[in-house]
């Protein structure tokens, strides 16, 4: 299975690449190429987009951004940056390939908690990720019964783009406390769902969004 990974260079991708089982090749784009095998891509420049040869039979999309400040400290500008690389970045990927995808293919989205659980500071981001589902539901209507279209809701993963958040033990024992299950996700946690959503073994799964959040967004302790 030819699957198209976007952003590959984050956490959670080199997992999916290094952890996988071989019934996938994967073909990897990153603004920041730094194996042989990856394409440099600039996902705002279509003219930067590699051409990829036959059938794809999945696409994940992986870049993001954590943007967490007061509404009142966003400027317009913040709020355009997060939307272009969450979500124009994303339309503008799937235009380019979607037509090459197979029958039987899945893509996978990477939305947020924050879309379904309303979190102060993270008004720039719940509004990409919430588009993000709404667009996911829509594409899995339209591109059925050809393409699977799904979403991943983590909650915060210990990656390079969080990392700020983990820089004191103290931070690191406050993020573990909000989760029911008293810890936060692992790039394994991610990818593991992300490799099931990719497999024959969510060939009836589509239009959904999976929430890996430790149960923050369904549980109350």
């Amino acid at each position: 299975m030819k699957i198209l990974l976007i952003g590959s260079s984050s956490d959670i991708a080199r997992y999916l690449v290094e952890n996988t089982s071989s019934e996938f090749e994967f073909i990897e784009l990153t603004s920041t190429p730094t194996l042989a095998n990856q394409h440099q891509i600039d996902v705002q420049n279509e003219e930067s987009y590699p051409q990829i040869d036959g059938e794809i039979n999945g696409i994940v999309y992986f870049p993001g951004s954590i943007n967490l400040r007061p509404f009142s400290s966003l400027k317009l500008s913040d709020f355009q940056t997060d939307y272009e690389i969450n979500v124009l970045g994303l339309i503008k990927t799937l235009k380019h390939y979607h037509k090459q995808l197979a029958s039987d293919s899945s893509v996978v989205l990477i939305s947020s908690v924050a879309a379904s659980v309303g979190m102060p500071y993270h008004a720039s981001i719940s509004m990409c990720k919430s588009a993000i589902e709404g667009l996911c539901r829509s594409l899995a209507a339209e591109w059925s019964p050809k393409v699977r279209v799904n979403c991943i809701a983590p909650s915060v993963v210990q990656t390079k783009l969080s990392s700020r958040l983990f820089r004191t033990d103290a931070q690191v024992e406050q993020m573990n406390a909000r989760h029911p299950l008293q810890k936060v996700g692992q790039p394994k946690n991610i990818s593991d769902a992300i490799s099931f959503l990719l497999s024959d073994k969510s060939s009836w799964i589509t239009g959904q969004t999976l929430h890996i959040d430790g149960g923050l967004s369904s549980l109350k302790k």
